[in-house]
């Protein structure tokens, strides 16, 4: 991983400049990331693991901080006869702007929900009809991230709240940063840890107040 955290330093001055080339990149770029990302993690043996990146069809744009801009991991079989198949689903509107440092965080949850139900596949099967157990398997999925340096939250953190800006000005800045600061806590099974920290969360409504964006990109240095 340490190769990708040399990437964010080169984004972070990109942020700056040409953001619409940027997220532009990162888009056309988004399936070959995430297997680059991938291929650097573990990947349980004997399963074939599908990968699929795509657009929920909708007669609405589907929003990053929308509950349809869901990614997820789904068990296909888990017998000799039926392959051992696990399938990945990264959906586009949550996290195809993203840069690979962004992605990191994204692409490794999903990969430790893969190594769980390869480790036990009938209990990772029951968390679709059990909310316990669904909250169990997504603070497990959470462990792995407290491994990887905080420069891949602040990242992802930081090029969601300015791709939302440069789309929809303050208002829709302010959602995503409303969702990744509490509002992701409710969403499906939950999560115990925040994803954009109380100190970034107030530096955001600062520069909103000030109407500055610089300044929340700045605490980001």
């Amino acid at each position: 991983m340490k190769i990708f955290l040399k990437e964010i330093e080169k984004n972070r001055k990109l942020l700056l400049k040409d953001r619409k080339k940027f997220f532009e990149t990162n888009k056309k770029n988004f399936e070959k990331n995430i297997i680059r990302i991938i291929k650097k993690l573990d990947s349980p043996k004997g399963w074939r693991i599908y990968i699929i990146a795509g657009n929920f069809v909708s007669d609405k744009k589907i929003m990053p901080y929308d509950w349809d801009s869901w990614s997820s991991v789904f068990l296909i079989g888990a017998t000799r006869k039926q392959r051992h198949e696990i399938l990945a689903f990264f959906n586009r509107a949550r996290s195809e702007f993203l840069s690979l440092p962004a992605l990191v965080p994204l692409i490794t949850h999903e990969m430790e929900h893969i190594k769980n139900i390869a480790k036990n596949p009938a209990h990772s099967a029951r968390s679709a009809i059990n909310d316990e157990i669904a909250l169990e398997e997504e603070k497990d999925a959470d462990k792995k991230l407290k491994n990887l340096p905080d420069e891949f939250r602040k990242e992802m953190v930081l090029e969601s709240v300015l791709y939302c800006y440069d789309i929809g000005g303050w208002r829709i800045a302010k959602k995503i940063a409303d969702f990744y600061h509490k509002e992701h806590k409710t969403l499906y099974a939950g999560y115990e840890d925040e994803e954009m920290t109380n100190k970034e969360y107030k530096k955001f409504l600062e520069a909103k107040r000030k109407k500055n964006m610089k300044i929340f990109i700045d605490f980001f240095k």
